[in-house]
């Protein structure tokens, strides 16, 4: 959990009061530098304290021995990450943005810290940042990989989405696989955009060991995925130059939902057995290691006169609610097609698969999208409901409400009475919330006479906006003048 306890030893401490005092950058006369906004998805600063603490991660220590060091609080209303994202880019909280569910950066209206640098005459460019839009035409974005309703601001960029997007949005569907098209336009785009032959190597080697080991490794497809996207945005980076850019990485994130419970068996009532132990009790501390060295391929890639900021946005901590049912399971419907069939859904439906069981239904009509609620409500298991789900205008976000095991002989029955076996529609995906999201997360900013500064108190998530967009002021007072 994360501590109110103050850092000691030889880093300055200072107040919330002093802040306004003392800037962030504390030498104005300098021309601002480039800043690169690391979005490492929920990164917890317990581990990170452990871990640096431990010589694991040295160049987060590197970094943080040169910024001021915050650890930030919200206040929202739900703690999720595509909501707490939006708080830190708009400066807003919850009750003004309005953000609830992935996929819903297309109509969240209030401007982002790219739209008013953008609007200040600076560079932008948004590399996969969550819930996000291009608010003016001078904004550079890539949509992150849940984003179906906001494209690439440059078209060449669509394949390279689709392909991520699909292997994001489809994992946890053992169904899937991608068709011949979408392979080969990813593959071209990364040819002409240059993939390392490190990524390539760890590739190859990733798919080899899947095959060859004893351990489950497919959990590090997720730090695999990060490479591919990071090799992507330092090569454009280099050509753009950006006056600010923002990376996202999400494998640490979804690593923790996942294996928190193998990290940290001790404080779970239900133990993970010897084989998971081998396969997966490493997991967590692996992609901790593994972002430390994209956070030094920042560092190199900006040099001495860009500035790093790194943000997590919130955290994360062991989920032990579930622990008297055994932990908690979730399911996803093994074909949304057929089982949007097997409950009388509308005809005219199009799914857009998020986060692990979730999906959104998108009709042409409110009246289309009611009905859909409506079967949701009348799917029973042994005459209890099914189903989860919450509409906005035409469209329905759904997931099965269950959360304990399923037995083998477990029945549906669809609105019009029909029945069918509850494995013939769901299947189940185990034990993927091992850990709940915390309302404390990191953040770091590099600053201009390297010492490190660590504040006091918590910083409410909101004000990360004016800290970043205040980087610039000088630049921009000058060019005033």
């Amino acid at each position: 959990m994360p501590t109110d306890k103050p850092e000691t030893s030889s880093k300055l401490v200072i107040k919330p009061a002093d802040m306004a005092a003392r800037a962030v950058n504390d030498d104005a006369d300098n021309p601002t530098r480039p800043v690169l906004v690391l979005e490492l998805n929920e990164l917890c600063p317990p581990i990170l304290e452990r871990m640096m603490e431990a010589g694991q991660l040295p160049n987060f220590k590197a970094l943080h021995a040169r910024s001021d060091a915050h650890v930030t609080w919200t206040d929202d209303a739900d703690v999720e990450p595509w909501v707490q994202w939006v708080t830190l880019h708009t400066g807003k909280p919850q009750e003004v943005h309005g953000a609830r569910e992935l996929d819903e950066g297309h109509r969240i209206e209030t401007p982002r810290i790219w739209d008013e640098l953008d609007r200040q005459g600076y560079s932008t460019f948004v590399f996969g940042s969550l819930n996000a839009r291009a608010g003016s035409d001078g904004v550079f974005l890539l949509p992150d990989p849940w984003a179906a309703r906001v494209e690439p601001t440059d078209p060449d960029y669509n394949a390279f989405h689709a392909f991520i997007s699909y292997n994001v949005t489809e994992h946890t569907n053992r169904r899937a696989r991608p068709d011949r098209k979408l392979v080969m336009g990813f593959a071209r785009f990364m040819l002409r955009r240059g993939v390392s032959v490190t990524t390539v190597i760890k590739a190859v080697r990733q798919l080899a060991e899947e095959r060859t080991s004893k351990r489950d490794l497919k959990w590090r497809r997720a730090i695999i995925l990060d490479l591919l996207m990071w090799d992507v945005f330092e090569r454009d980076y280099r050509s753009r130059r950006p006056d600010f850019a923002t990376f996202f990485a999400n494998s640490a994130a979804y690593l923790q939902h996942r294996y928190w419970r193998h990290m940290q068996p001790e404080a779970y009532e239900v133990q993970p057995g010897r084989d998971e132990m081998d396969s997966y009790s490493d997991a967590i501390e692996t992609s901790y290691r593994h972002l430390d060295e994209l956070v030094g391929r920042a560092m190199n890639l900006v040099g001495p006169d860009g500035r790093i900021v790194f943000a997590s946005a919130l955290s994360q901590e062991a989920n032990l609610r579930y622990e008297q049912i055994g932990g908690k399971f979730v399911y996803r419907p093994l074909d949304f097609d057929a089982f949007a069939a097997f409950i009388g859904a509308p005809d005219e439906i199009t799914f857009e698969p998020v986060m692990t069981h979730q999906a959104w239904a998108s009709f042409a009509s409110e009246y289309e999208a009611i009905a859909f609620g409506d079967a949701l409500d009348a799917l029973k298991l042994d005459g209890e409901g099914v189903m989860a789900w919450r509409r906005d205008g035409a469209r329905v976000l759904f997931w099965c409400g269950l959360v304990s095991t399923v037995g083998d002989d477990a029945v549906l029955t669809a609105p019009d009475g029909q029945t069918a076996a509850f494995s013939s529609h769901f299947d189940a995906l185990g034990q993927v919330n091992n850990s709940q999201h915390n309302r404390a997360g990191a953040l770091w900013i590099q600053r201009d006479d390297g010492k490190s500064v660590v504040h006091e108190e918590k910083l409410p998530l909101e004000q990360a906006f004016d800290l970043i967009v205040a980087l610039f002021h000088a630049r921009t007072a000058r060019r005033a003048a």
